[in-house]
């Protein structure tokens, strides 16, 4: 593991426990045995900071999970991948997601703009999808884009309530999304 990768994980941890509000660079500097003039070495501000911290959160669960749905050709079965493995792989494995999530408005624009490029492709795939069942006959008359919001908004608000001491829980809570969203939208 390389420096910055070290930063990022002993801030994130630390973001997570305190807040990212009330974390000071200072803090994460000496838990790391830094001095905070050795830590703007790697970063240039605390947002720089957390700004790579959800660039690499992306990349290890939500584009892997973007890029498998992706190729699945159904649409009922592209929506039921992407919500089941999206709960199971962002949502309740990692805790972090809270930081990722909640603190995005933190953000730069020019580096809020990179997030929500990513977090659209994920609307796009589901938004296409239900368009696809629509057209298909396969769902119901409603507007696809508010079922969307509706789908990552059940899925991007677990990490508020979830144990994540009970990972046995997981798959079930997955499955049940998964059936409650697109049993609702079905004809």
């Amino acid at each position: 593991m390389d420096k910055r990768d070290r930063i990022c994980d002993k801030a994130l941890e630390l973001f997570l426990r305190d807040g990212y509000e009330q974390t000071p660079l200072s803090r994460v500097a000496k838990a790391l045995g830094l001095s905070k003039a050795g830590l703007y070495h790697y970063f240039s501000s605390k947002e720089e900071l957390l700004f790579q911290i959800h660039e690499r959160q992306m990349e290890r669960t939500f584009i892997p999970v973007l890029e498998k749905a992706e190729k699945i050709a159904d649409p009922t079965e592209r929506v039921a991948f992407f919500m089941r493995e999206y709960i199971l792989h962002a949502m309740t494995q990692d805790p972090s997601v809270r930081v990722v999530v909640h603190e995005t408005q933190n953000l730069a624009r020019t580096h809020r703009a990179r997030i929500d490029r990513v977090w659209r492709r994920g609307f796009d795939l589901i938004r296409n999808a239900l368009l696809e069942m629509k057209a298909a006959g396969k769902a119901k008359d409603v507007n696809m884009t508010f079922a969307t919001f509706g789908a990552l908004g059940m899925c991007s608000w677990i990490f508020y309530w979830f144990d994540y001491s009970r990972q046995e829980s997981a798959r079930e809570l997955a499955d049940t999304y998964v059936e409650i969203f697109l049993r609702g939208l079905s004809k």
